[in-house]
């Protein structure tokens, strides 16, 4: 279900439809926001994990302290995305009226008791499902939990979700990479050896799948990164041998179509066995294999 609105008969439909309407407005139109939302949470979630500096690959292998920082960080993109100003209180001014934006990646949020009976944007993340809920409610009291924590916060309780206009109800947001590939697969790979082995082995593993330059990066771990995958020593150089070419979504869209490799974008490579002696001579003769 993409999105599940309120009706036009609940008590907070006032309250929040035009809450929803300013968003959608703001985001470029319905469509746009069912594009980029979940594109800035995988943005997000990336940038917490920073594959690059630390060697990390999965949420889990962050602190407890950055996980928190996530929902700030998810706070800061969305904000940025939809050009709202920070609001006198609370953390969104959506035409004037004060929005809180809650970030879970569990199954509830924590909300505070400045937050009850205040509208605020609800998100909510599974990195194990690549599914996003993203709604708007106003947080009353009864919509709450009983149970307090230790910080004297509360969730929304199943009854209470019901009173929530959800825009984005079990989207599919992209999927980290690296959850594609087992333990012993990453592990291999961070042990290949130097920049250009280890960007060349994740081609040889990962074939006839589109892969960004942010994973390139973060398993080059250098800052001459795309030198990796060139010719001159790169990755090209050692699988050419092998008989496995690698295709930019820049320059080689002509090959690229020519297999039937499916859509490959700028920012993204794909690498190729060729199945036939008739592909085996195409990429010989437009050098991509030795």
């Amino acid at each position: 279900m993409a999105t599940l609105p309120l009706d036009s008969t609940h008590p907070d439909y006032a309250s929040v439809h035009p809450i929803v309407k300013a968003i959608y407005e703001a985001a470029g139109g319905r469509d746009e926001f069912e594009v980029n939302i979940p594109i800035i949470l995988r943005t997000a979630i990336d940038e917490v994990i920073d594959t690059p500096r630390t060697g990390r690959f999965l949420l889990e292998q962050t602190e407890k302290t950055e996980k928190t920082y996530l929902g700030t960080k998810v706070e800061i993109l969305v904000r940025a995305f939809l050009k709202f100003s920070k609001g006198s209180v609370l953390d969104m001014n959506v035409k004037g009226a004060e929005v809180d934006i809650k970030n879970t990646m569990g199954t509830n949020w924590s909300i505070p008791r400045e937050n009850v009976g205040r509208p605020a944007l609800l998100i909510r993340s599974s990195e194990a499902k690549s599914l996003c809920d993203i709604g708007v409610a106003v947080l009353h009291d009864g919509y709450l939990n009983p149970g307090q924590n230790q910080d004297a916060k509360r969730g929304v309780s199943a009854a209470g979700a019901a009173n929530i206009w959800w825009m984005l109800r079990q989207h599919p947001y992209p999927v980290n990479f690296w959850q594609l590939l087992s333990d012993s697969q990453r592990k291999a790979l961070i042990n290949a050896g130097g920049g250009s082995a280890r960007i060349a082995a994740l081609f040889e593993m990962v074939q006839g799948r589109p892969i960004s330059r942010v994973q390139i990066q973060g398993l080059a771990r250098q800052l001459d990164y795309m030198k990796r995958i060139r010719r001159n020593g790169g990755a090209r150089d050692i699988l050419a041998p092998k008989g496995i070419a690698i295709f930019s979504g820049v320059y080689d869209q002509e090959p690229i179509k020519h297999l039937g490799l499916g859509l490959v974008t700028r920012e993204e490579f794909i690498s190729y066995t060729p199945k036939s002696t008739d592909e085996v001579s195409y990429l010989r003769r437009i050098g991509h294999i030795d």
